[in-house]
């Protein structure tokens, strides 16, 4: 993984409150509000569940004075009502991981009118006011699809499995992914199926499409396990195609036995659920009056051929993530230029 695994523990903790504390003292520590537009897959789960350890530690701390999590079904009419709800309790800040990358605007510039602080993270809105935490796509999904492509030698079938229907990491992400393959013209995209970033979902439409297909060589996208389970219950899959990991749990304990038994190799590059963590970092440092960039970029957590056997012990249901922690943030986030 691309990150070390840091918690705010003893005097790490005391280190993090002093820093975190302005000169001129705060009445009331902050309370932090979370708009999430879809709770239906795995990767979401982790993300909230990182979110509340870390704030209820925050709140032990006396960082936070406490917090709410809205989470909703990935349609913009319900986010709305969520921030509408949101702005009517008075938070002093809301973070959003939210559903259109611009149809939450209106309402996210309505927050920000009444004196809310925006954090958007992960699948981000483009609204002016927000700060925002994205993905570093460019510098991700370019290598994710090299990496692909030349285990698959340059040539061959490929089918692409999109992530969450209408967000903007989706977006980016295939953007990036086709561009990418515009260097390989003897790859050829035979299919393109929504998964919803969920194994189940991704398992049960790449099953659809396969009896339709020729023989694939590769598949890149999210849903990585589920991609895997369908090739295996396919009779017609002579070989395993390439499978680009998405940094799921199952996947690689997958992934290490079939490098025992055949060799097998990939590359997994996944964003990280913890984001949601340095999302609250970032919040805090804005609460207290400290310099914040209007934009910034996470890196993808990355493991090899070589690196897989570290992450046998990862728990089923999780993906690979590390703990961000308020240091981790100031060396990794704060720092960057827009």
């Amino acid at each position: 993984m691309a990150f070390s695994l840091t918690t705010l523990t003893g005097a790490a903790a005391s280190l993090a409150i002093a820093l975190l504390t302005p000169s001129a003292a705060i009445a009331k520590p902050p309370f932090i509000a979370v708009s999430n537009a879809y709770y239906g897959n795995n990767w979401r789960h982790q993300m909230v569940d990182a979110f509340r350890k870390t704030a209820d530690q925050a709140k032990k701390d006396g960082l936070i004075s406490g917090y709410i999590v809205l989470n909703g079904d990935n349609s913009v009419s319900a986010q709305i009502s969520q921030m509408i709800d949101l702005i009517l309790r008075k938070p002093d800040v809301i973070l959003i991981d939210a559903a259109s990358l611009t149809a939450l605007n209106g309402v996210v510039q309505k927050a920000c009118a009444v004196g809310i602080i925006v954090v958007a993270f992960d699948s981000v809105a483009s609204a002016p006011c927000a700060y925002k935490i994205d993905w570093d796509f460019a510098n991700w999904q370019g290598p994710l699809v090299e990496g692909v492509a030349k285990l698959m030698g340059g040539k061959g079938n490929l089918i692409i499995v999109r992530g969450v229907r209408g967000s903007a990491p989706d977006k980016l992400m295939y953007e990036q992914q086709i561009e990418t393959l515009k260097r390989y013209p003897n790859i050829k995209i035979v299919s393109t199926v929504y998964g919803m970033a969920t194994a189940a979902v991704t398992q049960s439409a790449v099953s659809n499409v396969l009896p339709s297909l020729p023989p694939i060589a590769g598949v890149i996208g999210d849903g990585s396990y589920g991609v895997a389970q369908a090739f295996e219950q396919f009779g017609g899959a002579s070989k395993m195609p390439v499978i680009s990991g998405d940094g799921d749990a199952n996947f690689v304990h997958w992934w290490i036995q079939q490098k025992q038994k055949s060799g097998y190799k990939t590359l997994s590059m996944n964003a990280a659920p913890s984001i949601s963590q340095a999302a609250l970092w970032v919040a805090l440092e804005i609460v207290n009056r400290h310099k914040v960039p209007k934009y910034m970029k996470m890196s993808a957590s990355t493991v090899t051929n070589d690196t897989v056997e570290q992450y046998s012990g990862l728990k089923p249901g999780t993906a690979v993530a590390a703990e961000y922690s308020a240091d981790w943030v100031r060396g990794n986030l704060l720092n960057q230029k827009n």
